[in-house]
């Protein structure tokens, strides 16, 4: 019986053409498997938004009504799971006035315009980290900043004269926000975001509204006697779009 013999130069020709292949075999089967799960690569994006905020005027009812709002948000990674975000958003909505000294207690008295903007800055926790579970990304939002009330119209009531004292005025306020949303992981470039924030603001009563012959004649009405200030939730919807550098 006569044995087949192989040359060693065929021998090790054939072991290194075994051994170039195997990585790119491997690198086959990786790619065959199916994941859920998408990495998102970048870690800058800029967003544009529209929503509507649903706002509580307090308890005098002197507070920026319900509207939409519009703005942009810049937002980068800090880790895996952790974002920093700070937001600028713009409204022109309306507001009551209230006259403290109308016969029956406080009342309306008329309806005046007002602009604001809303600064604030978020920390975001991705609940899937820095990847998207079948292209969604959910996430919590903490934050805070400031109500700034700009374009602020007085009423024909508040002028001039004694009245003017009793004049609320939007002015400066603090925010504080909870918020989650989810993220649908459209592109390498492209994010949409759906969201729903509850913005904590304080709405203070004015000064001449304490004086004593006003809470006098607030009580002798029956109604019930202002607060220095009230908090009030104010919840946003709304959807971003972001692209990512």
């Amino acid at each position: 019986m006569t044995r087949l013999r192989l040359p060693a130069r065929t021998i090790l020709a054939v072991a290194f053409l075994a051994l170039a292949l195997a990585p790119r075999q491997a690198r086959a089967q990786e790619e065959r498997i199916d994941t859920p799960y998408r990495w998102i690569d970048r870690s800058l994006r800029v967003g544009l938004y529209a929503s509507y905020i649903a706002t509580d005027p307090g308890g005098l009812e002197q507070g920026p009504q319900s509207s939409p709002l519009f703005g942009s948000r810049l937002r980068v990674r800090l880790s895996s799971p952790l974002s920093f975000e700070v937001n600028v958003g713009y409204a022109s909505t309306e507001r009551d006035v209230v006259y403290p000294l109308a016969e029956g207690g406080p009342a309306v008295v008329d309806r005046v315009g007002v602009d604001y903007l809303l600064l604030e800055g978020y920390l975001q926790l991705a609940l899937t980290g820095a990847r998207s579970l079948h292209r969604l990304q959910p996430y919590l939002q903490l934050g805070g900043g400031i109500l700034l009330g700009i374009g602020e119209d007085v009423s024909e009531e508040y002028e001039t004269g004694t009245n003017e004292q009793f004049r609320f005025e939007l002015g400066t306020r603090p925010s504080l926000a909870l918020g989650a949303g989810i993220e649908w992981d459209v592109s390498d470039r492209l994010g949409l975001a759906f969201e729903v924030r509850d913005h904590l603001w304080r709405i203070q009563t004015p000064d001449a509204w304490f004086r004593l012959d006003v809470l006098e004649a607030i009580d002798a009405s029956g109604a019930t006697a202002p607060s220095e200030a009230y908090w009030t939730n104010n919840f946003e919807f709304g959807a971003t779009l972001y692209y990512y550098f």
